[in-house]
């Protein structure tokens, strides 16, 4: 029924909202709110071109088509759209819908950046600890790892404290190491809660406590970070601040090794031979 009133209204070249699908491209003209989004991004509207990108690049109620994401995130990044200017560079860092350019992408991540968008701080960071579209530069990394970081960014701060850690581009800090992936983990960053969950297993600037370990791991695979996975494994299968429960190390082995880490599969496969032979 709606079909047909969108051509009658048509038809009868009424003003009314069913007929705007006729100004839009084919691909859009099934769906009304996109169809709108078009429109205004067509007219300039840098958020609308924003978010039609995005429409484009997470396949959001349409086919997932880099090439029109980055046509679009490309007129807002024009129009200084901050969080258009880090997508566009991630297109240009991964090569989807553009030939790969990492100098490209840096370029488009430092104008975000220098704008204040705490995740382009965070991967422009990253662009300079890697040497990737720009000269490999430690100060640089720390730079903007530490620009993120003052919005409480959780993988700034965890990258950050890697930094503080290992000394590189700023003195090293192991206690500042420490309280950095604290604040990273509890935000809930998976990869700083393993890391406190290491912190409290070894006893390293934490007094050490196997049960805490076994909690912040356990929290660390819950948001799916494959080594923590690997490592609840071990813990509940031996029993280490946690009681024991080999069927519930095994789900958790063959969970990380479905993802593809070959020590969980190593261990799934060593646990497996051990349950068949104790039967």
């Amino acid at each position: 029924m709606r079909r047909w009133l969108e051509f009658l209204c048509c038809a009868l070249l009424l003003v009314v909202p069913f007929c705007v699908a006729q100004k839009c491209s084919p691909e859009l003209s099934h769906n009304r709110s996109l169809c709108q989004l078009e429109i205004k991004a067509r007219a300039g509207d840098a958020d609308a071109q924003y978010d039609l990108g995005l429409a484009f690049d997470k396949a959001l109620a349409v086919d997932r088509d880099c090439t029109a994401a980055v046509k679009w995130y490309t007129q807002a990044a024009n129009r200084a759209h901050v969080a258009a200017q880090n997508n566009l560079a991630v297109l240009y860092a991964t090569g989807c819908g553009v030939t790969r350019n990492e100098v490209e992408a840096a370029k488009w991540y430092l104008r975000s950046a220098a704008a204040g968008f705490v995740v382009a701080q965070n991967n422009i960071g990253y662009a300079y600890e890697t040497g990737r579209g720009v000269k490999q530069s430690d100060e640089a990394a720390v730079h903007w790892y530490r620009e993120a970081s003052n919005q409480n960014y959780a993988p700034g701060l965890a990258n950050l404290a890697s930094h503080y850690m290992s000394g590189r581009g700023v003195a090293k800090n192991e206690a500042e190491a420490a309280r950095l992936e604290r604040v990273a983990a509890e935000q809930g960053f998976p990869a700083a809660e393993a890391a406190v969950g290491k912190m409290y297993l070894i006893g390293w600037q934490v007094e050490k406590n196997e049960a805490m370990a076994a909690q912040w791991f356990l929290r660390a695979a819950e948001h799916g970070d494959l080594p923590a996975q690997n490592a609840f494994g071990e813990l509940i299968e031996r029993g280490v601040g946690v009681p024991q429960n080999r069927v519930e190390a095994q789900r958790w082995y063959a969970k990380a090794a479905a993802a593809g880490l070959q020590t969980a599969q190593a261990n799934l496969d060593r646990l497996n031979k051990s349950l068949i032979a104790e039967r």
